[in-house]
């Protein structure tokens, strides 16, 4: 499970937080809610052949 979440964050950190200002603590839970819903419903993935979960 750690190598699950050590990938999550990663891929966080690459796609969102050095992409992004952050303000302050509600602007970064704010970002963190929308990158979450586009990496669990909008984002492809690779064990699914390139599609977004159903």
């Amino acid at each position: 499970m750690n190598s699950v979440m050590e990938r999550w964050v990663q891929t966080c950190r690459r796609e969102l937080l050095d992409r992004t200002l952050i303000w302050d603590r509600r602007h970064l839970l704010h970002a963190l809610s929308e990158f979450e819903t586009f990496y669990n419903e909008h984002r492809p993935h690779q064990v699914r052949r390139q599609s977004t979960p159903s």
